[in-house]
């Protein structure tokens, strides 16, 4: 994983921090994926690094009681990653 990797990763990492308990769609988080490489980037690098972050379990969903829609979540293995980056 390289240094800009790693920044995506820790950019997507805190804005899952931020939303807390909420959550976002997985569109949302893919979209500030896109937004913390500073430069357009393929749906296969979005979902290379939504994929490290949900297998490696730093990130899990739960589903919305009502719209039942997917919401992710860092979890407090995704929090220990975050502050050692």
């Amino acid at each position: 994983m390289d240094a800009l990797d790693k920044l995506v990763i820790k950019t997507a990492l805190q804005t899952l921090q931020a939303a807390g308990g909420t959550g976002l769609k997985k569109a949302a988080l893919l979209s500030q994926i896109d937004l913390a490489a500073g430069a357009p980037t393929t749906d296969e690098q979005r979902e290379a690094a939504f994929t490290l972050m949900r297998d490696r379990g730093w990130i899990t969903f739960h589903m919305e009681p009502i719209w039942h829609d997917q919401r992710w979540t860092l979890t407090e293995r995704g929090l220990t990653a975050l502050e050692g980056m």
